[in-house]
């Protein structure tokens, strides 16, 4: 791997993200820009340091898109422990562990950058280096600031750094064996486990903190119900090429009478509140929906029973 460093703050490497994982078929800078309401340039600053951390990789089409599970536990962490999980990745990124090392030797941001810079093949200005570094470091914990431009690498953490990865890991394999009872085995099996049951999973973690952010938990749930009636449609042999979001695969799919009329107004319901969450401005109010903490975690509900209704329904039982 051939490395760079690319000016960008903690903030914006999570925020970026963030984005990334709320769009199933990848994102550029612009739509990250739009997310982080920040310019082209620092957006893709911030998509393009997550790359180097291996929190982001590119698809065939040049798009942006989740590394897992780093990705993941980034974004699905209590508040307070994505510093922990971003220091965990930042200090396995080897222009990162030099930049440490030779700061705990020299006692200069501007010496070890150089030197981190010159091991590494480096292309970017010393200054960058040191900028991103530094904010990383920082928000980490990996680094103390102490003032002046001084900086020195943390001490005496490594137990409980540990203990907290280890804990946000425990957490995800929880709520993801928490999904699967709550789906049930059969749907559980069925599904493409990173396409739908790892957005419901994440869905169901976010909905933790709904009250904080209730347009992510339905975001993530909406990605595993589209991605689930693209698997249920290929295994019906329907064509739903340019049918784009989740009311026009249902409408497909209940074309072909592959659907009853109460599972496609169930799964309309789910779509229009999609819509409402995700598409802005309303044309029908001239406004922006504002979404209630209680219509994000019963989204969450639904659509998870309605994915476990439709595998049994595809195996001959009707179920509601």
């Amino acid at each position: 791997m051939s490395f760079e460093i690319y000016q960008t703050t903690a903030e914006h490497v999570i925020g970026a993200t963030d984005a990334v994982l709320q769009k199933q078929d990848g994102v550029d800078e612009s739509i990250v820009a739009q997310f982080l309401d920040i310019g082209n340039n620092p957006a893709r600053n911030a998509l393009c340091m997550a790359e180097q951390l291996g929190l982001l990789s590119k698809n065939q089409a040049g798009l942006f898109i989740p590394s897992f599970p780093y990705a993941v536990y980034l974004i699905t962490s209590v508040p307070q422990h994505k510093a922990v999980i971003l220091r965990f990745v930042l200090e396995q990124y080897p222009p990162y562990k030099t930049f440490k090392s030779r700061l705990d030797l020299t006692s200069l941001v501007s010496e070890a950058a150089s030197q981190a810079r010159a091991l590494h093949s480096i292309n970017a200005h010393r200054d960058d280096i040191v900028w991103t570094f530094t904010n990383l470091g920082t928000f980490a914990n990996s680094l103390v600031s102490e003032g002046a431009g001084l900086y020195r690498p943390s001490e005496g953490e490594e137990i409980d750094y540990l203990l907290v990865v280890d804990e946000v890991i425990q957490n995800r394999e929880t709520a993801d064996l928490h999904v699967r009872r709550r789906i049930g085995s059969e749907a559980a099996n069925w599904i493409d486990q990173q396409g739908v049951l790892c957005h419901l999973v994440t869905a169901y973690q976010r909905a933790a903190s709904a009250e904080e952010d209730p347009r992510a938990p339905i975001v993530h749930a909406a990605n595993a119900l589209e991605s689930f009636l693209t698997q249920l449609a290929a295994h019906h042999k329907v064509n739903i090429q340019n049918a784009d979001g989740i009311n026009a695969k249902v409408d497909r799919l209940a074309q072909a009478n592959h659907l009853t009329t109460k599972h496609k107004f169930m799964l309309k319901y789910l779509g229009h509140v999609r819509n409402a969450a995700d598409h802005g401005t309303d044309p029908e109010i001239k406004r922006v929906w504002e979404i209630s903490q209680t219509t994000a975690i019963e989204y969450v509900h639904v659509a998870q029973s309605l994915i476990s209704d439709l595998v049994a329904f595809l195996n001959g039982r009707f179920v509601i």
